[in-house]
Order: C-alpha cells, then sequence, then structure tokens
C-alpha cells in the first residue's frame, strides 16, 4: 500500500506513543472515568457533580419522550434481543428505519450497526483494484482503517483541506487506470471544522473520474434538512458521492447509515459488506429508538430544535472572540478545539476545569497531530446560554494559569545531576 512518507509512522511507534500518552491522561484523572446523569446539561464524575461540555449529543435528543417510548415499544414487541444474524433474518423494524432514513437523505439508506463497521462494509465493495485512493490526513481512524481491508489498490494521503494539493494529484493521476476516491470527513470530529464542499464540488465537475467518501457522522441530526448534515445538502443529487451517517451522536440512537446512489448499490453493500453479513444487528431498544428519532427528523419540530443550538453555537464563538481563546476554526459547529501548549498543560487545564464545576475533554495523540494538543468542548441544547458564558470565561483563565505554571517548571533550575526529561 502506498503511503505519503512524511505522514506515516510505524506501527510500533504508534503504539508506543498512544500507550504512554494515554497512560499519563489516566493517571492523571483525566479520561477512561465512569460517568452519570440522565438531564444532559450535567454530569457526575468522580461524585463531582458538573456542568457538561463534553457531549456529542448536540440536539440533546437522548431525553425525549419520543426517543424513550419507542425503546419501550420495541421491547414490548421484540424483546432485548433478536437473536438471528441480519444475514438470515432481521428485525423488522430495520425496514421501518430504512424507510424514514431514505426520506431524510433523498437516497436509498443501509443502516449499519456503526459508522465505523458501515465504512468496513462499503469501502472495500466501492473500491476496486484498478482504482485510486486520496486520504485526508485528518479523516476519522474508522475510515483509515477499513482503507486496510483493500489490499491493493494505491493509497495516498492529502494533506487536511488541501484542494490545491488534491487537484495537483487529480491531475498527475490523468488517464487514471480506474476511479479515483477522495476519503474525508465532513465535520472533523477534533477541530470542527469543514470540508470544503464547494471546492469539491468543482473538482467533481472537472474531474469525471472523482468519487467521494465522506463520513458526515458529527453533522448528522442538528445539520442540513431533516438533520441529513452538510454533505447531502451540498451533493444531495450528485450520484458519484456516498454519504456516511451517524444514527449515534446527535441522532441519540445507535448505528450507522450509509446513504448510497441508487439501490442496486445499496443492495451490493448489503450483499457483499463483510461486516453486513458477520457482525451483530443493532438490537430491538436502539432500534426502536432510531426509528422514534427518524420520525422526529421528519417533523416540523426539527428545524427549531436546530435553530436553539445555532443560538448556542454563536453565543459560544462570541464568547471565544472576547477572551481570545485560540481555537482550531471559527467555522460555526458544535465542536471547539482550543490549543494547548503541551499535554500536561491539557491534563492540568481539565483536571482544574473539574474543579471549577465544568466536565471537557482532552484531546492529545493520537486523536491529534503530536503538535496540536488541546482542549476539546462541544455545546449542545442541554447548555444554558449562562453555561457557556462562564465556561468560556474559566477555560480562558485556567489555560492560562496552567500554561504559566508549566512555563515555571521548565525553566526552574534542576538538582545536580536529574536528567531532564524525553
Amino acid at each position: 500500500m502506498a503511503r505519503a512518507q512524511k505522514f506515516y509512522i510505524s506501527h510500533s511507534r504508534k503504539v508506543e506513543g498512544t500507550n504512554r500518552l494515554l497512560t499519563e491522561a489516566h493517571e492523571a484523572g483525566v479520561i477512561m472515568n465512569a460517568g452519570r446523569g440522565a438531564n444532559g446539561r450535567y454530569v457526575t464524575v468522580d461524585g463531582k457533580h458538573l456542568l457538561n461540555l463534553g457531549s456529542c449529543s448536540y440536539l440533546g435528543l437522548e431525553t425525549r419522550a419520543e426517543l424513550r417510548a419507542a425503546a419501550h415499544e420495541a421491547i414490548d414487541a421484540y424483546g432485548t434481543q433478536f437473536h438471528f444474524s441480519r444475514a438470515f433474518l432481521e428485525c423488522p423494524l430495520y425496514a421501518e428505519l430504512e424507510s424514514h432514513l431514505a426520506s431524510i437523505t433523498g437516497r436509498p439508506v443501509a443502516v449499519t450497526a456503526s459508522t465505523t463497521l458501515g465504512h468496513m462494509a462499503a469501502i472495500p465493495v466501492l473500491i476496486q483494484e484498478s482504482d485510486t485512493v486520496l486520504v485526508d490526513q485528518f479523516a476519522h481512524a474508522s475510515l483509515h482503517t477499513a482503507l486496510q481491508l483493500v489490499p491493493g489498490v494505491p493509497i495516498e494521503i492529502v494533506r487536511h483541506n488541501r484542494i490545491d494539493q488534491l487537484s495537483e494529484r487529480l491531475e498527475r493521476l490523468r488517464p487514471p487506470k480506474g476511479l479515483v476516491w477522495y476519503i474525508a470527513d465532513g465535520l472533523y470530529s477534533m477541530f470542527g471544522d469543514y470540508a470544503p464542499f464547494d471546492a469539491l464540488k468543482e473538482l467533481l465537475a472537472r474531474n469525471p473520474q472523482l468519487r467521494l467518501y465522506i463520513d458526515d457522522a458529527h453533522a448528522t441530526s442538528w445539520s442540513g434538512l431533516h438533520g441529513r448534515g452538510n454533505a447531502l445538502d451540498h451533493f444531495a443529487d450528485d450520484e458519484r458521492v456516498v454519504v456516511a451517517l451517524s444514527l449515534n451522536k446527535a441522532f441519540s440512537a445507535a448505528g450507522g447509515a450509509l446513504a448510497l446512489p441508487n439501490e442496486q448499490l445499496k443492495l451490493r453493500v448489503r450483499r457483499a459488506g463483510g461486516t453486513m453479513i458477520f457482525s451483530g444487528p443493532i438490537q430491538p431498544p436502539m432500534l426502536g429508538a432510531a426509528v422514534g428519532s427518524a420520525r422526529l427528523h421528519l417533523s416540523d419540530e426539527l428545524p427549531r430544535l436546530q435553530a436553539e443550538l445555532d443560538v448556542r453555537m454563536e453565543r459560544c464563538l462570541t464568547a471565544i472572540a472576547h477572551f481570545g481563546l485560540s481555537v482550531a476554526t471559527t467555522d460555526k459547529s458544535p465542536i471547539f478545539h482550543v490549543h494547548c501548549d503541551s499535554p500536561r498543560v491539557v491534563f492540568a487545564t481539565v483536571t482544574r476545569m473539574k474543579e471549577r464545576g465544568f466536565y471537557c475533554c482532552p484531546c492529545t495523540f493520537p486523536a491529534v497531530p503530536m503538535n496540536r494538543p488541546g482542549i476539546r468542548f462541544t455545546i449542545t441544547r442541554h447548555n444554558a446560554l449562562e453555561d457557556i458564558d462562564a465556561f468560556v470565561a474559566a477555560l480562558a483563565d485556567t489555560i492560562r494559569v496552567a500554561t504559566q505554571s508549566a512555563v515555571k517548571r521548565e525553566t526552574a533550575p534542576r538538582p545536580a545531576g536529574e536528567l531532564a526529561e524525553v
């Protein structure tokens, strides 16, 4: 498998680096904790009742009565488990869910057990041995994993959102042996920035051999017509684009969804995609919740819910500008990444924010490059406007104090004979 060497880290180095950093984060008490909380606005961690700015339930649908009722109805009808491989028999709720999702997306939809397993089903079916793959360096890890299931296909990593590099590679590949697939996220889960949709549309117009596979998991529900996400808002009628959505996160159920250009391709992925055949199904309670959520997405209420989140995102961007926080992007999304000087500043900041009554997430390698550690926080409909104001003010102050403390430690004289830490 071809790779651009400047982006490549050996497997053993990546495992060792990941284990070292996550061990330090775990020992600092900022990851792998048990959390409790049923109303979304708060979460209890280590016995502390914290304002929650770490959730991916952007619309806050997990507490909705409609979804709870639909999950209970599914249990009453089918029990807690539909105990067959989906290759033989599937719960009737699948057909209802896929029908609703087709109405949401305007396309045939194949429901998968998760978005990751959806990638692992679709990508080996869509990409042929004669094709070439170009993948954004920050594309979700699940996409890079799925590409390992397509042996022998040339794969090149392109710098993040660099349309100039993508265009240059497309020119170099003419005439192609087969198709050229560009693999990317629609909304990037760590930095909260978008794929350059308009520029990609221009590339599609100029390059008939180009195909797009876009993971729009983090834009599902809270954006787009009926919550279909940004990618489908831009490429709804283009048969050269495949979009993967999430039924977790803002959709507040379980599973993934592949929005495919036509019924024939949907059936091909359903029949030949490995994880469609061999992985377990979504079980009835969460299928029921997904059906309940899909009905809500098709109702007149969804635009109001989306608008409520929009107000909160605007409020957050205003507060960030006021306090001068260094964020990865000013794109309007519910995901924010605030840069820190080192992982230790990140861990100290998350710990001190908990002491101040706020929950947010550390963001370090391998989720982001080694040189881009930071604090990742998210905005949901559960957050009150005053929560957002208080959180951003506290975060700006806490990062400043943690950074100053780190500088003092680095510049303090070391005892004779003590080695500098590597």
